[in-house]
């Protein structure tokens, strides 16, 4: 039994339960607690395959000069877009991550603007996250570019989007090209 069960099992004997089925408990929490063990031992090693993997990938190497994405934000990256070269325009990544624009209409009704979310949902949750870190950072291009929209009169949320769309044009385009990041272009429209 490791270091965490039998803590676990000490505090157990002192709890105020009953004196009844205390062999069952100590083994259930036991059991629970070399899970949690073994979890981590795995969490530990996949986190050093990440790490080696994002150190012999020089693409994956660009986008962690980004500031706002942390190693795996990277890693989702990388797997979810897979080869961004068949992307021909920006706006088909957008699309394929699910932040475009989509307009619910029928005959004489028009409908609210809303994101159509047909793409990856969890990279769309790792740009949201990625985008929310970017507001709290002292000098980040993409706060700048947040609080821009926002002063243009855009609301929180959409200028979020925008930031996130922001976040994943310049992450492919660094995946695209053998630039690396320049946080001074992040307010610039990349056409590529």
């Amino acid at each position: 039994m490791g270091p965490t069960a039998q803590a676990l099992v000490e505090l157990a004997r002192t709890s105020i339960a009953s004196g009844r089925a205390v062999a069952a408990r100590s083994k259930s929490l036991s059991i629970v607690c070399d899970q949690l063990e073994h979890t981590q031992a795995n969490l530990a090693q996949l986190e050093q395959e990440i790490d080696q993997l994002l150190s012999n990938d020089p693409q994956a190497r660009r986008l962690l000069a980004v500031t706002e994405f942390g190693p795996l934000t990277v890693v989702v990256l990388r797997a979810e877009l897979g080869d961004v070269q068949r992307f021909t325009r920006m706006d088909q990544v957008v699309a394929y991550v699910g932040l475009d624009i989509q307009v619910k209409q029928s005959g004489k009704w028009k409908g609210q603007r809303k994101l159509s979310k047909q793409g990856s949902g969890r990279v769309r949750r790792l740009l949201y996250l990625a985008a929310l870190r970017s507001l709290h950072e002292k000098h980040s291009p993409f706060k700048d570019y947040y609080q821009r929209l926002l002063d243009r009169g855009m609301k929180k949320g959409m200028a979020l989007v925008a930031v996130m769309r922001k976040m994943i044009i310049v992450a492919v385009h660094l995946l695209k090209t053998q630039d690396f990041y320049d946080a001074n272009k992040v307010g610039i429209q990349w056409v590529s």
